[in-house]
């Protein structure tokens, strides 16, 4: 059973019905019995403990036993990328949230054109991830946009790295807690598109010795800066 179940709203107290997928995938699914405690999170750090009272096909009853609030991660890491292919995406996604990944920003580039853009099962992937590993608060996902309009952007976070080859390594800095990591496509930033990120003020920083395919070079990435 997933570590926690995510609502747009969570009870505060006493007896409440889940319905809709959520309630159709504990029932019927995983067929969940009554008396199993599960645990619901809004996305926004609360966490409310509840028991099975009741589960029927798309309807669970359960009531409320315990609630809590947990604070905002510490390190905020946010990923910039140009999004791979299909279930590669997707990949990316799910295990981006899994290692701890606090923003994703799709970009579109000189090699990485509009395509397969799917914000809603994005959002699940990230959900479903979200639960598995038992995160409190949910991984925002921008609106995919132009890399030219994203460097442009004044609200960025101030320390900003391009991955690059050969770059001096990627390590966290001390005291420092917001991040932004740039992550190029298959076959790299056009000279113009690397030359803009560098103005931006991305600085460039290596990944280790080979050579990583979008995805990994995102979640290798994000672990870096997130390392203790």
């Amino acid at each position: 059973m997933a570590q926690r179940y995510f609502l747009d709203s969570l009870p505060t107290h006493g007896s409440f019905e889940l319905r809709g997928d959520t309630a159709h995938h504990l029932a019927t699914v995983l067929r969940a019995k009554v008396g199993e405690h599960v645990r619901l999170g809004d996305g926004r750090g609360r966490t409310v403990e509840a028991v099975i009272r009741s589960a029927r096909k798309d309807q669970v009853q359960l009531e409320v036993l315990a609630s809590e609030q947990a604070p905002p991660p510490a390190r905020c890491v946010h990923v910039a990328f140009a999004p791979p292919r299909l279930n590669r995406a997707e990949w990316l996604f799910e295990h981006g949230t899994e290692v701890g990944i606090a923003v994703f920003h799709p970009l579109w580039t000189t090699r990485t054109r509009p395509q397969g853009e799917r914000p809603e099962r994005w959002q699940k992937i990230v959900a479903a991830a979200l639960g598995q590993c038992d995160r409190a608060w949910l991984p925002r996902i921008e609106p995919a946009q132009e890399l030219a309009d994203f460097l442009a952007q004044k609200d960025l976070p101030a320390h900003r790295f391009l991955a690059a080859a050969g770059g001096p390594p990627l390590q966290p800095l001390a005291g420092v807690q917001d991040y932004l990591l740039l992550v190029g496509p298959e076959g790299g930033f056009s000279a113009g598109e690397h030359d803009a990120a560098l103005a931006a003020g991305f600085l460039p920083r290596g990944l280790g010795p080979h050579t990583l395919r979008t995805e990994t070079a995102a979640l290798v990435g994000a672990a870096l800066l997130l390392a203790q």
